[in-house]
């Protein structure tokens, strides 16, 4: 008597089944692969295509001042010290009222301003103010100036919704979708500069206690003198000092 092992009909036709499942979520991943790649790839374009102008602007800063000097050509035009903290929403009005003006006028050469940033609204621990402003320094050390000048403006554009939105790594993702530097980037994420932001905010605070007896944001000096006592209305800060 023969015996017979009986075989499932199915068997090959399963196997082949299955392979055909695995073949199509492989090649699904992929394309989404592709779709998310490219998806960011054109985001970070579009991003690129909004940076700021800075033809014409001179950015200097030494890492032991609590100064960021914007000159255009002409350094012997009138300076102005500007004082700002991201947190603060006045700060945000003055910027939409005059921050347009300013860079032309830097452009033109018609002014010159000294950047003292600020982090008063951080009470004394890192915040919104002192992280937002590392991520500044840290473009400005690696002279990814149009970067550092295009997120300054949409943190003051958009500081509603802004405000804590951020920590290290979403400033230094923002950065990489504006085209920072890699090394820029990674000092973002590192939170390399926040100790100095800090300390920036602190004696930008200081100085201005010691040099007209109290502080605030935003605040315009031209030669010790806030520009609104001296001439015009504070939100026309760039056209007074230009005429000065």
């Amino acid at each position: 008597m023969t015996t017979r092992k009986v075989e499932n009909p199915n068997k090959k036709g399963s196997a082949a089944f299955i392979w055909a499942v695995v073949a199509v979520i492989a090649i699904a991943l992929l394309v989404i692969g592709l779709i998310v790649f490219n998806g960011r790839e054109n985001r970070s374009a579009a991003k690129q295509e909004e940076l700021f102008d800075t033809t014409g602007i001179n950015v200097a800063w030494n890492e032991d001042e609590d100064i960021i000097h914007l000159t255009g050509d002409n350094k012997d035009a009138k300076t102005a010290e500007l004082f700002e903290d991201f947190s603060c929403t006045h700060c945000a009005d003055l910027h939409i009222a005059s921050d347009e003006a300013m860079m032309e006028k830097l452009k033109a050469g018609q002014i010159n301003v000294d950047l003292r940033p600020m982090t008063a609204l951080d009470n004394g621990q890192v915040g919104h103010s002192t992280e937002a402003l590392a991520a500044e320094l840290a473009m400005f050390a690696h002279g990814d100036i149009a970067q550092a000048f295009t997120i300054r403006d949409y943190l003051f554009q958009n500081q509603q919704s802004a405000y804590n939105k951020y920590d290290n790594d979403g400033f230094a993702d923002m950065a990489a979708e504006y085209g920072a530097s890699k090394e820029a980037v990674q000092d973002i994420r590192d939170g390399k500069y926040v100790d100095t932001a800090k300390r920036m905010g602190d004696n930008n605070r200081k100085y201005q206690e010691d040099n007209t007896g109290e502080a605030w944001t935003p605040r315009v000096l031209v030669d010790g003198k806030d520009i609104e006592d001296i001439q015009g209305k504070r939100d026309d800060w760039p056209e007074t000092l230009s005429q000065l």
